[in-house]
């Protein structure tokens, strides 16, 4: 299924699923802006954290075989595939009914995905440096 085909699905799914979710991801986002920071602190902004290690670690494994080869495509197409494997995961939560998919949670897992495809591709030590 290429880009197209994705984008269709996405269209055909129910938008009652993504209003709740989408509409807290703002509010979070807009608190984050605006400093608001007991309303994060209060819900448990950990999570992201936890989004973004894992992730971090499963780009880093997924880029690293195509980083030691050389290859940019190919931890370009790791990546992508691993922030595209986060949204399936949060559209599969918003499908169920007993889990929510969250677009922030989204958002924490592509930041993992980008340092781990850094630190696979030894970029990410020269940034910091």
């Amino acid at each position: 299924m290429g880009v197209a085909g994705a984008i269709a699905l996405f269209l055909l799914l129910p938008s009652a699923l993504f209003a709740e979710p989408l509409e807290r991801s703002v509010v979070r986002v807009l608190a984050l802006l605006l400093g608001d920071t007991p309303r994060l602190a209060a819900e448990a902004p950990w999570d992201w954290v936890a989004h973004g290690v894992l992730f971090a670690l499963l780009a880093w494994a997924w880029c690293a075989p195509a980083a030691r080869a050389g290859q940019v495509r190919g931890v370009l197409v790791a990546a992508v595939g691993a922030v595209a494997y986060g949204g399936a995961i949060e559209v599969a939560q918003m499908l169920v009914g007993y889990r929510s998919g969250e677009w922030m949670d989204l958002v924490a897992d592509a930041a993992g995905v980008a340092v781990g495809a850094l630190v696979a591709a030894g970029i990410w030590p020269r940034l910091v440096r």
